[in-house]
């Protein structure tokens, strides 16, 4: 329960990125890289695969341009110190059909964990918001979504926060109004005759 739970978690966070992801790159690329220096007596199609889980941490905890980037050195890496005669890239049809394989399958785990975030994180929205109106700020803007659908820009967080108030104002003046209005008049009383 305890490893679903932070699975969950890490879905939901925000992907990493700038100094963090690269770091975490750098350490992607790193260990696998550091394990096939250790053991010569891998076979031969273990340089690729010893990279999968580790690009699969990345596109899980990074966003998809950081994975990619964490892919495509991977293979680079494997190619170049583990494939054929060292330091030497794509020098046979085998590392060709490796690279190519590798890269459609790096592609799959990112797009992949890609769907898989957006289908976590909308479904928490769904259940946290049943209205489904979400507005959320990023770098200054604000946006408004809903589940299943794309974000929507609305406008610079203090013009649109000017509107919002407006807008409430708006609201609350139109209840007043409706309230003033919609309660009975009182009985006017009948003439009385001479």
């Amino acid at each position: 329960m305890h490893r679903l739970a932070l699975l969950n978690g890490l879905l939901v966070a925000p992907p990493l990125a700038g100094r963090q992801a690269v770091l975490l790159g750098l350490g992607a690329l790193a260990v696998p890289t550091l394990i096939l220096s250790t053991d010569q007596s891998l076979p031969a199609g273990a340089c690729c695969t010893t990279y999968f889980p580790f690009v699969m941490m990345s596109a899980i905890m990074m966003s998809p341009g950081y994975a990619a980037t964490v892919a495509l050195g991977s293979i680079g890496l494997a190619d170049t110190l583990f494939m054929g005669p060292g330091y030497k890239i794509l020098e046979t049809p085998m590392d060709r059909f490796g690279d190519l394989s590798s890269l459609i399958s790096f592609a799959l785990i990112i797009g992949v964990a890609y769907l898989v975030r957006q289908a976590v994180v909308r479904l928490l929205r769904m259940r946290d918001n049943p209205s489904g109106v979400i507005f959320s700020l990023e770098r200054g803007e604000a946006w408004a979504s809903w589940p299943g659908a794309a974000s929507v820009r609305l406008g610079p967080q203090e013009e649109v926060a000017e509107m919002m108030e407006d807008f409430l104002a708006q609201v609350e003046l139109g209840k007043r109004l409706a309230d003033r209005y919609s309660k009975p008049a009182a009985p006017v009383p009948a003439p009385i005759a001479p």
